[in-house]
């Protein structure tokens, strides 16, 4: 009797693709900063949208909770922390923010994996920018980004 041979199958590679969601919060900011920012953000392999008004070439939010449920990172483009910070660091939502807003704000070092959020030294588009894309490369490597956002929670003690 003669063995039938079963089609082969190729192997199924199955590949679960994250891509990070941005908060661009832009209430208290500077419009021209916010606007010189936006010219930047097709480059990046992100899903940017804007909580406030202004940048108009940019996604808005239906909602804060959309905003809050969707997000991996939230940018606060103003010189205050927002009233819904503890909202945002209970989500795990990782925030980009100007060095000094938050008392215990810590700039992430991905070397010692140590810190708490990333920083930006001044309110420019280019600082904004390099802050923004140091979080995005660091989104890329799941373990660590799930340290981070456990070591976010440390802004609320």
């Amino acid at each position: 009797m003669a063995k039938t041979k079963t089609p082969h199958k190729p192997a199924q590679l199955h590949l679960k693709i994250r891509i990070p969601h941005v908060i661009l919060d832009v209430r208290g900011a500077d419009p021209k900063v916010a606007e010189a920012l936006a010219e930047g953000l097709d480059e990046l392999g992100a899903r940017f949208h804007v909580l406030g008004s202004g940048m108009k070439s940019v996604p808005h939010v239906f909602s804060l909770e959309e905003a809050l449920e969707e997000a991996h990172m939230w940018v606060v483009m103003g010189t205050k922390v927002p009233t819904e910070f503890k909202m945002i660091i209970d989500r795990g939502i990782v925030p980009i923010m100007l060095a000094g807003i938050h008392p215990k704000a810590d700039n992430y070092n991905p070397i010692e994996e140590d810190g708490n959020a990333f920083l930006f030294d001044k309110m420019s588009h280019w600082q904004i920018y390099s802050a923004l894309v140091r979080a995005l490369e660091n989104f890329n490597f799941s373990y660590d980004w799930e340290n981070l956002r456990a070591q976010g929670r440390s802004l609320m003690e």
